[in-house]
């Protein structure tokens, strides 16, 4: 036993010796009383003990699922003071991470090398205005909202996360978490409902980053109505109202964009920064897929890289080519290709060959 442990050991022991002779003496304590209180009081009393190790065992049994929920939550153990909070307004409570640690993320992502440029430099402008705030310096005011612009499957979703990340480790935000929406969760389908639909997802992102999704669509194009018109009133006067407070990242196709911010001169004016997302090379593919299957556990052929090149080159030209989620497709059949050779053949379930690529795109060995 150590050191620690013998003083509470030898204080319990002396309590229950004082307390032992105490409860079960037949002159006094307890005991007594039970001896002498006449048939009704017994039956109070037990029904009092009764009520009260029940309602210690509901307190137990509370605090044990209070403490699972604030787990789940990510949020630090309050015990039963913090009940009330946890049934009333509960939040989820995520430990921030460093500028340093989103960036090492951010830089372990594949390509991307003039987004991370630009990411960089947004974090060194904010560590720049919080040390001359720090100082009394005066600091301009400089929107913070942005435009994504780019083909899909870039990691637009991946890095607006890290942003709010890095906005709420560097104290811009509060919470730093991320909302991802597309037209689908702004617009209703009749008049006047668009605008509460609208509201609801901004304030759930409040504190943190609006993301929309294909946001052109707000203004005309593919689907574009009144409704989305009402959408982009209500998102724009919410930005205002909460400046400080939301960051809104609008995403899409480069030309697409451009013509989304004209249609109002609101948006011109809150979205002055733009990252363009650059499509990724056959070779930033081939790592992507590596990736993903490592992630399953899988490996692949050496020189898996050579057989795919042509195939990537030739596909990446349809404009329906989704980059990085092409990959995720191309895996999932190569896997049902493997499955089907090893059940036929036999050979290692966690190696997925030459044959099963080629087959997966369609092409023979």
């Amino acid at each position: 036993m150590s050191k620690s442990a013998i003083v509470p050991f030898v204080v319990s022991g002396l309590v229950v010796a004082v307390l032992t002779p105490l409860l079960l003496s037949t002159e006094y304590g307890p005991a007594a009383w039970w001896n002498a209180a006449s048939t009704e009081m017994r039956w109070r009393a037990a029904i009092g003990v009764a009520v009260a190790v029940m309602a210690a065992l509901g307190l137990f049994v509370t605090a044990l699922a209070g403490r699972r929920a604030e787990a789940a939550l990510g949020q630090p153990p309050a015990g039963l003071l913090g009940l009330p909070r946890l049934i009333l307004a509960p939040r989820r409570v995520v430990e921030a991470r460093s500028p340093e640690a989103v960036i090492a993320t951010l830089e372990d992502m594949v390509g991307l090398a003039p987004v991370k440029r630009e990411v960089n430099a947004l974090i060194a402008r904010l560590e720049l205005e919080q040390r001359r705030r720090a100082e009394g310096l005066p600091v301009s005011a400089i929107s913070q909202h942005m435009i994504f612009t780019g083909p899909p499957g870039v990691g637009k979703t991946e890095v607006a996360r890290a942003i709010g990340e890095i906005f709420r480790s560097l104290e811009v935000l509060r919470r730093g978490h991320l909302v991802e929406v597309d037209r689908a969760g702004l617009v209703a389908g009749y008049v006047g409902q668009t605008a509460a639909k609208t509201l609801e997802k901004c304030r759930e992102a409040l504190d943190g980053v609006l993301f929309i999704d294909e946001a052109y669509t707000l203004a005309g194009g593919s689907g574009g109505n009144d409704f989305g018109k009402e959408a982009i009133d209500t998102l724009l006067k919410f930005m205002e109202d909460n400046r400080d407070r939301i960051i809104v990242i609008v995403a899409g196709y480069t030309n697409d964009m451009r013509r989304f911010v004209d249609t109002n001169p609101g948006l011109a004016g809150r979205f002055t920064k733009t990252i363009e997302f650059p499509r990724y090379s056959p070779k930033d593919l081939c790592e992507i897929l590596r990736r993903m299957a490592a992630r399953q556990q899988f490996t692949l052929p050496d020189g898996f890289e050579a057989r795919l090149t042509p195939w990537l080159a030739q596909r990446a030209r349809a404009d329906d080519w989704s980059n990085a989620r092409e990959m995720r497709t191309l895996l999932e059949k190569a896997r049902e290709a493997q499955a089907a050779r090893v059940a036929r053949e036999g050979g290692d379930h966690r190696r997925i060959e030459i044959v099963d690529l080629l087959r997966a795109t369609g092409e023979d060995a």
